[in-house]
Order: structure tokens, then sequence, then C-alpha cells
């Protein structure tokens, strides 16, 4: 059972708090462990990060060098699915497919897909289609980013209907460009980049900005009140306010 408490102190209503990589302050970062902590507690939003396996199956992890969070070594993109699979990224959990996050996910939260490895656009938009298609989740259900701006690019002309963010640690002149060329639900920036101008410009422009990565109620309540429209954050127990005993025993 989630037991609900809003305190004071902190509330989060149309405030967004994404699970910055699950609940990932805690637990191994884009497991599926992770992302059940981080649902289990509340958190309606995820973030998440996909490459491509050398057997062109989509797998969630943030590098593309399995060493910093894996046991394993290499690239993610030189092994195939079954090899990386049989690698542990904490506590026992493998490396999860973007399909299981996103049944895991179904009905609970809205998903932010990072583009990560070359090529990945086109893998996930065929994905996200079969699932939209078939009724399993709706468009509004993901949020598609990238740093990469032409893979972001060639996710828009091939899923429409998706919506997509730009992402910049220091946002410039382009990075606004961009977000107009592909009429960008949200920008996607760094604690270290928020400025007053950046947030006038966010608001002249009609994009949400999101910003990367708070770890605190304290600073999270102070951005709000800014005007920033939500924020990742490795425990996003902390921010939504929320607390279940479950949520500290695997």
């Amino acid at each position: 059972m989630v037991v609900v408490r809003h305190t004071e102190e902190y509330q989060v209503t149309d405030f967004i708090v994404i699970a910055h990589r699950g609940a990932s302050g805690r637990w191994p970062e884009n497991s599926l462990l992770a992302f059940r902590k981080a649902i289990e507690a509340g958190a309606d939003w995820l973030e998440l990060d996909v490459h491509l396996s050398a057997d062109r199956q989509l797998v969630v992890l943030h590098d593309e060098s399995l060493t910093r969070t894996s046991n394993g070594c290499g690239l993610v993109g030189e092994q195939s699915l079954a090899e990386l699979r049989r690698l542990d990224i904490g506590m026992g959990e493998p490396i999860p497919l973007l399909a299981e996050v996103l049944d895991l996910a179904t009905g609970k939260a809205t998903v932010n897909i990072e583009l990560k490895g070359k090529g990945v656009a086109t893998a996930v938009a065929e994905l996200l289609r079969e699932r939209i298609n078939s009724g399993r989740q709706p468009a509004e259900a993901f949020l598609a980013s990238s740093l990469n701006e032409k893979e972001l690019i060639r996710f828009a002309g091939q899923l429409p209907q998706v919506r997509v963010a730009p992402v910049a640690g220091q946002p410039g002149k382009h990075t606004w460009e961009w977000a107009e060329r592909l009429n960008a639900w949200s920008v996607h920036v760094a604690k270290a980049a928020v400025t007053e101008r950046l947030i006038a410009t966010a608001r002249q422009k009609k994009r949400k900005l999101l910003v990367y990565t708070v770890n605190d109620s304290a600073a999270a309540k102070q951005l709000k009140a800014r005007g920033i429209d939500g924020v990742f954050s490795d425990y996003p127990e902390r921010l939504i306010g929320q607390q279940n005993e479950s949520f500290h025993a695997r």
C-alpha cells in the first residue's frame, strides 16, 4: 500500500518531478528496480537513456561504455543483447530493454526517453508507433529528448505525434531555434544554467523549462517559485513528499 503525505514544506501540484534514471539515488540507475521504486514512491514521470545493441535491440543504459554502470567492459553497441543481458548493473539487476520499462510504466507514468546512441531515433520511433497504434499506450505517455540534434529531428519527423525536447546544458540562440523548428514541448537544461533571462525566454517562446539534476526539496521549491516547470531528480521521493516503507526495502 502506498501512503501519500504531502508536507507543508513542499507540495508537488502542477510542478513536474521526473525520476532521473529511476530512483537512481538509492537503486541502480536505469534498472527496472529503480523505475519500480520510483513509481512506488509516487513518481508519475520517469527518465531513461537508450542505446542500440550490436543486434539493434533497444537497451536502457546511460553511457555508451559499460564500465561505469555494469560489471562489463567495452561499448554497448558492440555487444549483442544476449551478451548485455548477462551483465549486472547493480544488486543483481540486468540491463533492461526499453520495452520492459514501457510495460512497467503503462498506465502509471509518462516516460521521457533520451535518445543516446547513433541511429537510435528510428528504432525508438518504430517501437512507440507500434505501442500507440495497438492502443497499449497513448502518444501522450512519451516524451523524446536528446542532446543530438540530428537524432531528435529524425525522431520528430518519423513520429510527430510524440512530444520532443532538446537537451542543452547551457542553452543558446541555436537551442531556441532548434526548439522552434521541432515545436518542442520543453527544453531541458542544467541547474547551473538557470537565470531569470532564461526563464523569461522560455515563457516568451512558450516552452516548458525542465531542470536537471535537483536532489533536495528546498532547491526544487525555489526553482518552482521562480517559474521553472519541473526538475529531474535522483531522489524523487524527497521532492514528491511521500513516505512508503516498501520504498526502503527491495
